[in-house]
């Protein structure tokens, strides 16, 4: 396997110990670039018609549900807010960006997170190792408050996940050979009440020591918006589920490969919700098509550099797999923000920002 060109680029924050030992740590370490995070989206959310001090009162609405049912990570998110010097309400907004966006805005047509995964299951690697990797699509910016969280908890797996300054987690990997990549997905079912924000899921995910526990985690959590989360184990196991509210699809892999865009594939989701993401990102349907194709023809010796290669792919460029900024009505500037790359076998991950420019990456791991 050829080895991945390296160098220095997101940040590595490591926190560790209990929920508010945790969140103290995040926020002491990760200010600047939290402050810049709520500056980014205080200019988004305005771009979408939506006030700062109205979008931290929509965040508020949670905290109730999230006293109840979420006191570990609303506890780090406590923390998080006084490490960093701001309102809890503030860390919040971040937090629950999407559920912002679109349920004060439900006709926006902005994508949140649009993105491209792929896993490769054992069968179809060079290595025989499984192989889980995402280009991420959103604001510009965002690269610039991007980090990479260590995160050491009292009990449980070690996670690394690249996520936004303040936000609790978005992909990544954890000790126990679990791998998370998400997508943006839209339909008519979205904007119900009592749901959990999606990065909670997301960090529940990467808390888990087994796949099972990982699937019953979106199986079992009420959501006010569709994702699609993609989750694989490292000893051969993959699964793609479509999650909307009050219910779940999956997709199995095919020929040992998984891949999705931002538009449902599964048939009784095809034939139950209307997918309304496709007004947000037609580009959907050729990215996960075109991902698809270019690793099927290295199925069997599948590698870093294969992935490399199809989430390089610029057809159609700004709307493209890898796409280069787009400056839209508004100020709105969106790209890939990074190509990300994980071996949960070997607890690695691989990050290239701004993949548009060039393909250099930096290795995280556990212990380095």
């Amino acid at each position: 396997m050829t080895e991945i060109l390296r160098t220095t680029a997101l940040p590595l924050i490591d926190i560790s110990g209990t929920a508010t030992e945790r969140g103290l740590q995040y926020g002491t370490k990760a200010k600047p670039y939290i402050l810049q995070a709520i500056s980014n989206y205080k200019k988004a959310f305005a771009s979408e018609g939506i006030e700062w001090n109205q979008a931290c009162k929509a965040a508020s609405s949670y905290i109730p549900l999230l006293e109840k049912n979420e006191q570990d990570l609303f506890a780090e998110i406590i923390a998080i807010a006084k490490g960093a010097e701001v309102e809890v309400e503030e860390i919040l907004a971040l937090n629950c960006r999407t559920e912002i966006i679109y349920g004060i805005n439900p006709k926006t047509d902005k994508a949140s997170d649009g993105c491209t995964g792929a896993i490769a299951l054992p069968s179809a690697t060079a290595s025989g190792k499984l192989l889980h990797g995402q280009n991420w699509d959103w604001r510009d910016e965002c690269a610039e408050t991007s980090i990479v969280l260590r995160i050491t908890p009292e009990k449980g797996p070690q996670i690394l996940t690249q996520t936004e300054a303040g936000i609790l987690a978005r992909c990544g990997i954890n000790s126990s050979g679990l791998a998370l990549t998400g997508n943006f997905l839209k339909c008519e079912r979205d904007n119900q009440p009592g749901g959990i924000p999606i990065p909670f899921v997301r960090r529940h995910i990467l808390e888990q020591e087994n796949y099972s526990n990982a699937i019953r985690v979106v199986l079992n959590t009420p959501k006010s918006f569709s994702t699609n989360l993609m989750i694989s184990h490292r000893d051969g196991e993959a699964i793609n589920l479509e999650a909307v509210p009050g219910e779940t699809f999956w997709i199995q892999p095919k020929d040992g490969l998984l891949v999705h865009a931002n538009h449902f594939e599964s048939v009784p989701a095809l034939t139950k919700v209307t997918d309304e993401g496709l007004k947000v990102a037609p580009c959907s349907l050729h990215r996960g098509r075109r991902v698809r194709q270019s690793l099927e023809q290295s199925i069997g010796k599948l590698d870093q550099n294969s992935f490399i290669s199809a989430f390089s792919d610029k057809f159609d460029n700004p709307y493209g797999v890898c796409a280069e900024p787009d400056h839209g009505p508004g100020g709105d500037t969106s790209s890939t923000v990074a190509t990300i790359m994980m071996d949960a076998a070997d607890g690695k991950m691989w990050i290239a920002p701004r993949p548009y420019k060039s393909s250099t990456f930096t290795e995280y791991n556990f212990t380095d």
